[in-house]
């Protein structure tokens, strides 16, 4: 991490004016390495704060550090962005249920997962949350997702597995790696180099197609619907429009 940040302290830019936007990232592989990809010279620059975990641990994380940064300050009884600070602090993490039976979940870890969002929000910081995983948003760029029908993550990591198990005109490094017998999307393209190499490249194209998934998701679910609940669902598309507004 930088130890100078050239924080934009205000929503107005030239035409030259880098904007820089911190991610707490739930893991330290898979969403640097794809948040990497979207920093452009001179107009968008992307910090890292990785390995930052879940729900209620990434947004106490994000505020120790905001603290300790002057990025926040004490107010009200909580928490709150210090008056100019850009608005471009995001928090990345997944719902991650415990267990595969949507009527066994935990009502704790539940209600953990909702409050986070809604305290983030309260500070000032916005969320990028995913419901059940962030590779529900990789899966969005290659296929539909039933809006409304709860899907646990297994779901969409033998969906990916599928899916470039079979993807036209592979490379022969990629053959190598989807044709292994075992080949299981978690196990293979979770590994660092191997996403930058074979998945990453495969997304830019198919942008646009997520886009539109991810929010047929979204309106699957009225406002009062507890994010929990919101099931699939993912913001990272409201991230990714956000990166793109200051190119």
């Amino acid at each position: 991490m930088p130890d100078a940040w050239d924080l934009v302290l205000t929503e107005e830019r030239s035409a030259d004016t880098t904007t820089t936007f911190i991610f707490f990232c739930e893991d330290k592989v898979n969403e640097p390495a794809y948040f990497h990809s979207f920093q452009r010279d001179k107009k968008v620059k992307i910090n890292f704060v990785e390995d930052q975990k879940s729900d209620y641990t990434n947004y106490l994380n994000t505020i120790k550090y905001c603290l300790d940064e002057g990025l926040m300050q004490p107010i009200a009884g909580g928490y709150q962005l210090t008056p100019g600070i850009t608005q471009n602090i995001w928090c990345i993490y997944d719902r991650d249920a415990e267990v595969q039976n949507q009527e066994a979940l935990n009502p704790i870890y539940q209600i953990k997962f909702s409050t986070a969002i809604q305290t983030a929000q309260a500070a000032g910081l916005k969320v990028a949350w995913s419901n059940d995983v962030f590779e529900l948003w990789i899966l969005l760029h290659f296929e539909d997702v039933t809006p409304g029908q709860w899907q646990h993550r297994r779901y969409i990591y033998d969906r990916l597995t599928v899916i470039f198990q079979t993807l036209p005109m592979q490379s022969p490094e990629m053959q190598v790696v989807t044709g292994n017998v075992h080949f299981d999307y978690k196990e293979a393209m979770k590994k660092k180099q191997n996403f930058i190499s074979f998945v990453r490249p495969l997304l830019p194209p198919r942008q646009s197609n997520a886009i539109q998934r991810a929010l047929a998701l979204e309106t699957a679910f009225l406002d009062n619907i507890p994010y929990h609940d919101r099931n699939p669902s993912t913001k990272i598309y409201e991230l990714i429009r956000c990166i793109e507004s200051f190119y």
